[in-house]
């Protein structure tokens, strides 16, 4: 077998990725320490989900005039307290104590600026942050990572079957789909042989796949003595059985580990509901809520330095279709929580849902979303270099959704 052969199959086997050369390693906080900064969780909500079905605009009576076929009962839609014009999905429930304590804020009639309505292309554009056309191929998280410099293997960590674009670009990140297929060639008996074997592949020639692999058995070691998997879901939180809630649930056990985890991503997809909408929306949302009141749950007072973003690639449009559904659209909503969220709030700079205000039969997007990412990165993360993470966008404004 080929030497670059025999190192392709290794990541492959590792079951992870990484990114290019470490430049060193800090620990951001100490093995049951406090962080220093935020751990940032972004939580891809993909297919894009109907942001009108989800925070209601309830108090705006073109909502039902439009959506007579899909529109969520206003019996059903669940108040909020000083809200008169939106309330949330009854299957929202476990996030409503989150929004009445001050740590859920909900942000909508939000997007990125563009006119395509194709999920590959706006998910790339999203998760790049750059829409002039820039061939700038590296996402925004892994610039962010790369102007705070190298904190920790485990400094980005996408999980699942395959890392978010928002996180590829030469900053090192790993990649994770399940803890046991992360370390299960550390802990078998033949671990040490393994390994033997593999480090001289991996490490000869040097360069930047030699990097990788070194950065993969540091990692694997690391993981092993940090042994996650003790720790266990805290106060009674119940993670769902899916692939979402063991994820999260994962990402809540490195933040407790103490690793040096600062940004982890994880998708929740099947939001694309171009047909019988109202029946096959409230489970997914039944899902995503329960997931983050247990993540919230689980993490308890440890929640105080970590804030988590959920966003789509785009919205539906107002008018439902033919067949219970809704087709592609633009405008959103964001969901942010957090510690350091001032939260008990829906920002909206709302159009409106008359005819005259849409944007080519959609939502229109009033928030840059970027505004909200760029807000979090400064005050719970410290970050200076904004023109870096998100160039060619320079709006100053903030919203006024995290404590500094």
């Amino acid at each position: 077998m080929a030497r670059n052969e025999s190192r392709r199959r290794f990541l492959k086997l590792a079951g992870i990725t990484a990114g290019l050369p470490l430049l060193g390693t800090r620990r951001l906080f100490a093995q049951g320490g406090a962080p220093a900064r935020d751990v940032l969780v972004v939580v891809f909500q993909r297919g894009g989900m109907d942001g009108l079905n989800i925070v209601v605009p309830a108090g705006d009576a073109a909502y039902y005039d439009r959506r007579r076929t899909v529109a969520i009962a206003e019996s059903q839609v669940l108040p909020l307290a000083g809200q008169a014009r939106f309330g949330l999905h009854p299957a929202l429930a476990p996030l409503r104590p989150l929004y009445a304590g001050g740590e859920l804020a909900l942000v909508h009639a939000v997007g990125g600026p563009t006119h395509s309505r194709s999920h590959f292309s706006c998910q790339d554009l999203l998760e790049r942050a750059v829409f002039d056309g820039s061939a700038l191929s590296s996402g925004w998280l892994n610039r962010h990572l790369a102007a705070r410099g190298v904190a920790s293997d485990f400094q980005g960590v996408g999980m699942g079957t395959a890392v978010a674009r928002s996180l590829s670009g030469p900053a090192p990140v790993l990649g994770i789909a399940t803890f046991d297929g992360f370390t299960l060639h550390t802990r078998s008996p033949r671990a040490d042989a393994l390994q033997a074997t593999l480090q001289p592949l991996t490490a000869s020639g040097g360069g930047s796949l030699a990097a990788v692999a070194q950065t993969a058995f540091s990692a694997m070691a690391e993981l092993e003595r940090a042994d996650p998997d003790q720790y266990l879901p805290a106060n009674g939180a119940t993670y769902p059985g899916t692939p979402f809630g063991r994820e999260l649930q994962q990402i809540a056990q490195l933040i407790k580990a103490g690793v040096g985890l600062e940004v982890a991503t994880v998708d929740i997809g099947g939001w694309d509901h171009h047909d019988a909408e109202l029946d096959r929306l409230a489970p997914l949302l039944e899902e995503f809520a329960s997931a983050l009141a247990a993540f919230r749950i689980d993490l308890g007072a440890a929640m105080n330095r970590v804030c988590l973003v959920g966003m789509s690639e785009f919205g539906r449009r107002v008018v439902p279709n033919a067949s219970g559904g809704t087709d592609h659209g633009k405008g959103n909503c964001l969901f942010v929580l957090g510690g350091g969220v001032a939260g008990g709030q829906i920002v909206a700079d709302w159009p409106g849902l008359g005819e005259a205000d849409l944007d080519d039969g959609d939502l229109a997007i009033t928030t840059d979303y970027r505004v909200v990412l760029r807000e979090l990165l400064r005050k719970r993360r410290g970050e200076t270099a904004l023109d870096q993470v998100f160039p060619g966008y320079g709006d100053p404004r903030e919203l006024g959704l995290f404590r500094g």
